[in-house]
């Protein structure tokens, strides 16, 4: 059993009546005229916020260092890793990445993982799109800052689901609609969960959501999976998004943070079930740039070329002009129950949510 990391249970208000506050701070955040103030965002890199407390790795956790270092991780013992005050279960593992591994895991994201037999938000909207990437970025690139023309396909791009795929239109995950989840992301996901105390996580489903810099990700709680007691796990590359995270119902106040590049956060515990959201994605002080980690010229340390995909260095000049105004995360979670077969769970309108670019909302 994980420890329970974090001080305090999640806040819960049963009032039916209840006002939504969480809504109130999300359109706060999201506004554009006038601008949010950003001061009360906790910045786990430089706060002082005494919510936020360190929190130690346990030594026997820690195993297969060969594996971690080819991940592209450093050493769990130099992790800088933080709790919540009030969120139980809640973990934020300030970048714990080596230099230049972030690149492969972009490259993955872009590349690979919305490749069928993968499905993306593209199915809906166009067929026969096999490889996103390879069929969209020669119009992408010629658009780009571009902004009277129509969206390309890469711009469309908002999500690709990777194992069990799930359904967001029943809201549930089926067992019958699987592909085999990325061993990478496994090994990756696993290695995390078993250095902070899950020792037994099964990593069955992800989401990888791709986020513009006028895109969000409405207030939601991920319930749909059939066991909550294994965490779900964050992996952040990119541009900087303000995250929002709430308690057990929509009238308890979330607490706002920054999610930067090579950022990973784990929801566990009480917190697994909280309301959270994304309500803005910053743009970048200068034009074109691209965040701490994506932008080094080093070579990258100790990552075994077998986790690299094929001229990557080559191609990454495409995705860095990409990664200039994108966000990507990847949420891992376990799906059913150990020991236990695959069975079906009452959903709620509000459980999942796709990140959606303002404009296009406003035209649905």
């Amino acid at each position: 059993m994980a420890t329970p990391y974090g001080i305090g249970s999640v806040q819960k208000d049963d009032s039916a009546e209840s006002e939504d506050v969480f809504r109130k701070e999300f359109k706060r955040y999201k506004a554009k005229d006038p601008a949010p103030k950003l001061d009360e965002v906790i910045d786990f890199g430089a706060s002082r916020n005494k919510k936020v407390f360190p929190v130690d790795i346990d030594p026997k956790n820690i195993t297969d260092q060969e594996s971690l270092t080819r991940l592209g991780l450093l050493h769990p013992s130099e992790w800088r890793v933080f709790g919540l005050e009030g969120f139980l279960g809640f973990l934020f593992i300030l970048n714990p990445w080596r230099k230049g591994s972030q690149r492969y895991w972009v490259t993955r994201c872009l590349r690979d993982y919305p490749c069928k037999p993968n499905v993306t938000n593209l199915d809906k909207l166009q067929h026969g799109v096999d490889n996103v990437w390879k069929e969209g970025y020669s119009e992408y690139r010629l658009q780009q800052g571009k902004k009277t023309q129509p969206k390309t396909l890469l711009h469309k791009l908002r999500w690709t689901t990777l194992g069990y795929h799930y359904d967001w239109d029943k809201k549930q995950y089926h067992q019958e609609r699987y592909t085999e989840f990325p061993p990478d992301l496994s090994q990756l996901s696993t290695h995390v969960a078993q250095s902070l105390g899950f020792p037994h996580y099964k990593p069955e489903s992800a989401i990888v959501n791709y986020y513009g810099l006028d895109s969000q990700l409405g207030g939601h709680v991920d319930h749909q999976e059939l066991d909550y007691s294994k965490p779900i796990i964050s992996f952040s590359f990119g541009q900087t998004a303000i995250f929002l995270l709430g308690g057990k119902t929509k009238s308890v106040k979330p607490t706002a943070m920054f999610l930067q590049n090579g950022d990973i956060m784990v929801m566990s515990g009480d917190t697994r079930l909280a309301y959270h959201g994304v309500p803005k994605i910053l743009k970048p002080p200068i034009v074109g740039l691209l965040p701490e980690g994506l932008c080094e010229d080093e070579r990258r340390e100790g990552l075994h070329d077998s986790m690299l995909p094929s001229a990557m260095e080559e191609t990454w000049e495409q995705s860095a002009l990409f990664m200039e105004e994108c966000r990507i995360n990847i949420t891992v979670r376990q799906v059913v129950a150990e020991g236990k077969g695959f069975g079906k769970r009452s959903c709620d309108d509000e459980s999942q949510t796709e990140p959606k670019r303002t404009k296009e909302a406003q035209g649905s």
